[in-house]
């Protein structure tokens, strides 16, 4: 088995089971911990003359993190049909978590702000959290692992999990009235906080010029630092004000989206008839949730490629769950 495929979304369908193994990356990243962590414990022990005995506890260390890496490289996550039950086994033996199949909402795509993509099982409960990994990360969408999984993996998976299903599961939510729109006749404006965006626009400037004085916190010079950090707020803050008096309205009237700002930078209208879709980025600072985007897509007559506006940002899942309902509501009623 070569690296890459090895890195690749693994899985094996028997019957009444399928079994998915989406960690495989961790192998090559254990073998490359292995040599990195070699190279320099011997640098350790012969080059700067230390003994074994005083090293033993750094060499137990460092053996216990790529084993830790193996391990996770094992786990699997289960798909018993005839159970109706989900399970993620840690090295394929030791269950850490289970799902039944009634709870399941589906497997989907989750996109990323690098522009690659996994798959991940979401619960019906929670449409729009974290969800469960079930693939490795894709690159392209004409990914031949990426098509292979989702023919041979996903669309089973969707069969049996029908099965499992109530009326009330896949019920569209009603919407009677709107908490992330302000409603006027037929328009529905997005609400956002513009004294908010105001306020912190003019701080992060405000920083900005008094960097530029001789009285400058970081000093004179033009470090790269220095530099990213004038970058930073002496654009990010126009960008911030910019953004929070620009308005997104979607025209039930005319069926169009339409967004504005104040210089007419950026401004775009779409045809609800060329609506196609909406999905969810979520976002990570060093491995950290930073929140959800919600997206819009548009692909017109006779394009190949989409073209998407991120409409607004949550943290709590819920809370995409219901912009999303209220977005769907004003756009196919």
């Amino acid at each position: 088995m070569s690296l890459k495929s090895l890195s690749k979304t693994r899985w094996r369908i028997e019957p009444g089971r399928v079994t998915v193994y989406p960690y495989g990356l961790s192998y090559i990243l254990a073998a490359f911990l292995s040599v990195l962590f070699l190279a320099g414990y011997l640098f350790y022990l012969y080059y700067l003359q230390n003994s074994f005995a005083s090293s033993l506890s750094i060499f137990l260390i460092l053996i216990a993190v790529v084993i830790l890496f193996i391990i996770w490289a094992g786990t699997s996550v289960e798909f018993d049909i005839s159970e109706g039950m989900m399970r993620k086994k840690l090295m394929g033996m030791l269950t850490i978590t289970s799902l039944p199949f009634s709870k399941i909402y589906g497997i989907s795509p989750v996109s990323n702000m690098a522009g690659s993509y996994a798959y991940r099982v979401f619960k019906k409960n929670d449409r729009y959290g974290k969800g469960i990994l079930v693939s490795c990360s894709y690159g392209k969408n004409d990914d031949p692992n990426a098509i292979a999984f989702v023919d041979e993996v996903v669309t089973l998976i969707h069969h049996h999990l029908g099965a499992h299903d109530s009326p009330g599961d896949f019920a569209r939510q009603e919407i009677d009235h709107y908490k992330f729109f302000n409603v006027q006749g037929g328009l529905y404006i997005l609400k956002k906080s513009k004294i908010g965006s105001l306020i912190l626009g003019i701080c992060l400037l405000a920083i900005g010029v008094h960097e530029l004085t001789p009285d400058a916190w970081l000093g004179g010079g033009f470090s790269l630092g220095r530099i990213f950090f004038l970058l930073f707020t002496l654009i990010g803050g126009p960008a911030i004000i910019l953004a929070g008096f620009t308005e997104i309205t979607f025209d039930r009237g005319s069926r169009q989206l339409m967004r504005k700002n104040p210089i007419g930078l950026g401004n775009k209208t779409y045809s609800f008839d060329h609506f196609n879709g909406i999905q969810t980025v979520r976002k990570s600072t060093n491995l950290i949730y930073s929140g959800t985007d919600v997206q819009v897509y548009f692909l017109k007559p006779g394009e190949q490629k989409e073209e998407v506006m991120v409409l607004s940002s949550f943290f709590s899942t819920k809370k995409v769950e219901r912009f999303v309902a209220e977005v769907n509501s004003i756009i196919t009623q």
